[in-house]
């Protein structure tokens, strides 16, 4: 059974959601926030950058890794109020699929994610500490890209 969490960021005075929903569908952009430790990238399948919304494209992403690196597919899907990101890898205990679903609420004025997390007990808890932990500071950096479009 995943775990789930969500992590919530208010905008910014003056940030438009808009803008911060356009910063979520240009893919390049996605992936350099939510990939810190990036070191290639590559479309395989769907359309170009800034796809139309309901339209998934498949990536493959390599990160550094404490010991190493690690490649993966993420599959990106973008929809009028933000982006879902669907990752399908492996952890040394296992396989392990990580779904995020990042919308822009003008309702409340918040950039909202909310994640799923899918594997074995052991990596789901570390997997959910570590995205706690560094998903805030995705929301920061591409808000604070949003601030100065």
């Amino acid at each position: 059974m995943p775990i789930e969490s969500t992590i919530s960021t208010p905008l910014p005075s003056g940030v438009q959601p808009s803008t911060v929903i356009t910063l979520l569908h240009n893919h390049e952009t996605y992936i350099r926030t939510t990939c810190p430790q990036l070191i290639t990238y590559r479309r395989i399948s769907g359309p170009p950058a800034h796809a139309p919304a309901g339209e998934p494209c498949v990536f493959e992403v390599t990160d550094r890794r404490p010991m190493g690196q690690t490649t993966y597919k993420l599959t990106l899907t973008n929809h009028t109020e933000g982006i879902d990101s669907l990752v399908v890898g492996k952890a040394p205990t296992g396989s392990m699929v990580i779904k995020t679903r990042w919308r822009v609420r003008g309702d409340t004025g918040r950039l909202e994610e909310e994640i799923e997390i899918d594997s074995n007990m052991i990596t789901k808890k570390l997997v959910k500490s570590n995205i706690e932990k560094g998903h805030p500071e995705y929301h920061r950096s591409l808000l604070a890209e949003a601030t100065r479009v």
